[in-house]
This record gives C-alpha cells, sequence and structure tokens, in this order.
C-alpha cells in the first residue's frame, strides 16, 4: 500500500489538532499568557467527547479506501 508522506486525511491526530486549535481559539477572552493557554489546551483537550476520538479513529478505514 502506498502511503503518503504527508497526508492529513491518513492521520486521525491532525484532525483532532484541528479541533483542539479551534476550541481554543473561540476562547473569549484569548490567552495572552503561556500559562493562560496552557490552560486552555487542557481545558478543551478534557472537553472533546470520546466519541468523537472513536469516530476518528474507526473512519480510517474509509479514508483509506477513498
Amino acid at each position: 500500500m502506498n502511503w503518503p508522506a504527508r497526508s492529513p486525511d491518513l492521520n486521525p491526530i491532525e484532525h483532532l489538532w484541528d479541533e483542539l486549535k479551534r476550541r481554543v481559539r473561540s476562547h473569549d477572552p484569548a490567552p495572552t499568557t503561556l500559562q493562560d493557554l496552557q490552560y486552555a489546551v487542557v481545558a478543551e483537550w478534557v472537553n472533546i467527547p470520546q466519541e468523537r476520538i472513536v469516530r476518528l479513529i474507526t473512519s480510517m478505514k474509509d479514508r483509506m479506501e477513498a
């Protein structure tokens, strides 16, 4: 099987990072210090539903067949 070196569609973690970034960027007010940013990242990470992670993993089969 050919596997492209840089293919975000074939790396579920990339989709998870995108979601985490969107969640952190939606904070109002935006984090202004490193400590605020760290807090926001951890807070959003624990709020990503486990079902979302499972869907990303199980979608790999469909992504590979596309």
